[in-house]
Formats: C-alpha cells, sequence, structure tokens
C-alpha cells in the first residue's frame, strides 16, 4: 500500500502541463516534487516515515524519483506505472 503511495506521488509530480488546467493541478505537481525533495521538516519525516512502511530506502527512493522526474520518457513510465497501480 505504501509503495502505491510513493507511485502515484511520481504520477502527481510527473503529470503533464496543459494550457488551462486549474491552479489546483499546479500546487499538487509542486507539492509531489516537494515531498521527494524536502531535507528538513514535517514533509521530509513524512516521506521517510512512508518509505519506511513501503521497505524501501529513502535515499534511493529520492534519487530515483528525480531521475523519473527529469527524463525525456515520462509518458512511457507514467503509462507503467498506471499500469503497475490499476493491476495490484
Amino acid at each position: 500500500m505504501f509503495l502505491a503511495v510513493i507511485l502515484q506521488a511520481v504520477l502527481d509530480a510527473t503529470k503533464p502541463y496543459y494550457q488551462g488546467e486549474p491552479e489546483q493541478s499546479e500546487l499538487d505537481r509542486r507539492s509531489a516534487k516537494a515531498w521527494f525533495t524536502a531535507s528538513i521538516g514535517v514533509t521530509s519525516k513524512d516521506f521517510e516515515t512512508v518509505c519506511d512502511l513501503a521497505g524501501v530506502d529513502p535515499s534511493y527512493t529520492r534519487s530515483f524519483a528525480y531521475k523519473i522526474i527529469e527524463t525525456k520518457e515520462v509518458k512511457f513510465i507514467r503509462k507503467r506505472i498506471n499500469a503497475l497501480l490499476t493491476h495490484s
């Protein structure tokens, strides 16, 4: 379940921009990115707790998420994550 939280955050962070999107969509995208990058405070602690509960290393997960967010293959990766989440 907690791995799904991490994957959903990756989807939220990589959601494509579109003209006329609601302001909340942009806020959600920025919040998801911040969740992966925060190094201090409640957001960072929440991230580490979710990673611990998912059984994954927080440092590795941050690095992995950053690579996904910055890749040119975001569309392909989003499809793969969606497939994992819908078949779980």
